[in-house]
């Protein structure tokens, strides 16, 4: 295949792999796994309002997420190293557009996953052949399990980008590029050092050498403790790893159902069985990492988004080799054919629930309170602790009771209680509280009592 036919061709799907991605695009954040996106859209959104300052990111949730009973006034979020959203600030703020700093949000997963599909390409091309190549990119871009999770408000698209940069610049020998890419890689989420191990394999002393400014930040992080949610369940919080449930959730549910949609077993384990050499440290690094955050994987779908370049890559090998095989040559490809079309046709099924939004009560009552609270007004906003609801109501505060609602004005200075559920907390607080609105949908109450 000719080069200018080969970029023709990726041009294509990099188009489509873009078109798919404006399906509700502007979507508030409340669309499935809405409160991991909102914690990583507030701390843009105070970029914004509070002058950037990547050393002290900041979130709106007051409530101890260390698991350590530490509250977080100052809404410290030590998590990732806030690389997406210093992108995601620059792109909201430079670019001259109509889009929401929500949409911006979901553009910067965007471009970031096209960027990983072009990667992708080269890396598998130069591995194989032009055809792979290509396949590659296509399946990355249009399964539709990642064609949701690489356009929401997530920094792990960007790590994927950054971690197949340094892969692509290890294959290249470009040892300065790979330790850039990939030391930004492990800062942004530091699960990509699994997906590094073919660099490790290279030369170990440049994998050691891209942990350093993880390590810097780790150090300054343990300065701000009330800001380091906890994450030590993650590996094997509830002692599911290697039990059957777990592979049950993994194998099963997530890669053979929602990403493979059953029919693209066939391609994929044929796949599996003819990469031994050119990506077998890849499957590797994929396995590892499913191992290790057993909990993680688990509990969150989006923790498959680094897994998914492993199996676009194993995809088209799969189909690759079943289309060249010689014998009933006809007959298999059309089995092949009908597989693929029936693994995005059921897989789709199961993603198009992720888009809608689950709660529009949290949309209109964090509207209200927007249009009827002043703009540094401190509040309760609860909902199980989902700061989705926090981050529709543009203010800072709590995302659930973690006290009785006196302590709280006493020591927060909590000054509202905003609620979509009228359950026993909102009535009692309702009834000794001054209640500023009452629809059926939500409730906002100050918290002053009323005069006698």
């Amino acid at each position: 295949m000719k080069p200018k036919i080969q970029y023709l061709i990726l041009i294509l799907i990099l188009v489509l792999g873009f078109t798919v991605r404006l399906y509700k695009i502007q979507n508030p954040v409340a669309d499935w796994h809405s409160w991991r996106q909102a914690d990583t859209a507030m701390v843009t959104r105070n970029f914004v309002k509070l002058g950037i300052d990547i050393l002290h990111p900041r979130f709106d949730d007051f409530s101890d997420t260390s698991g350590h009973g530490l509250f977080n006034p100052q809404g410290y979020r030590f998590v990732e190293f806030p690389i997406f959203n210093l992108i995601h600030y620059l792109l909201y703020t430079l670019v001259p557009s109509p889009y929401s700093l929500e949409v911006w949000g979901r553009l910067t997963s965007v471009f970031a996953a096209l960027t990983s599909g072009i990667i992708l390409f080269f890396i598998v091309r130069r591995r194989t052949n032009p055809t792979i190549g290509l396949l590659s990119s296509f399946f990355y871009l249009l399964l539709p399990f990642n064609i949701y999770f690489t356009r929401v408000i997530l920094p792990d698209p960007l790590m994927v980008t950054l971690f197949l940069a340094a892969l692509n610049f290890n294959d290249l020998k470009r040892k300065n590029l790979t330790l850039l890419f990939g030391s930004l890689a492990i800062l942004v989420k530091p699960i990509a050092i699994f997906f590094l191990l073919p660099v490790f394999i290279n030369n170990f002393w440049l994998g050691v050498v891209m942990l350093l400014p993880f390590g810097l930040w780790r150090l300054w992080s343990h300065r701000f403790p009330e800001g380091i949610p906890a994450s030590l369940w993650l590996l094997n919080g509830n002692h599911i790893r290697f039990r059957p449930a777990f592979f049950r959730w993994i194998f099963g549910e997530r890669i053979a159902i929602l990403i493979l949609g059953k029919w693209g077993l066939w391609p994929f384990l044929h796949g599996v069985f003819s990469t031994l050499g050119n990506f077998g440290p890849w499957v590797i690094s994929a396995l590892l990492y499913l191992f290790t955050f057993a909990s993680g994987n688990v509990h969150h779908d989006y923790y498959q988004i680094p897994i998914i370049p492993v199996i676009a890559i194993l995809l088209s090998l799969g189909t690759w080799h079943l289309w060249h095989i010689t014998t009933r040559t006809w007959l298999n490809r059309i089995v092949l054919i009908f597989s693929l079309v029936i693994m995005f046709g059921l897989s789709w099924y199961d993603i198009k629930g992720l888009f809608q939004v689950n709660n529009g009560s949290i949309l209109a009552a964090g509207e209200a309170v927007d249009k009827l609270l002043p703009k540094d007004a401190l509040i309760v906003a609860p909902y199980n602790g989902d700061t989705a609801f926090l981050y529709a109501t543009k203010r800072r505060g709590f995302t659930h009771l973690p006290l009785p609602i006196k302590d709280l004005i006493d020591r927060y200075n909590i000054q509202y209680y905003v609620s979509v559920t009228y359950d026993r907390d909102t009535r009692a607080i309702m009834d000794k509280y001054t209640v500023l609105v009452e629809k059926p949908e939500y409730a906002i109450i100050k918290l002053v009592e009323p005069l006698p």
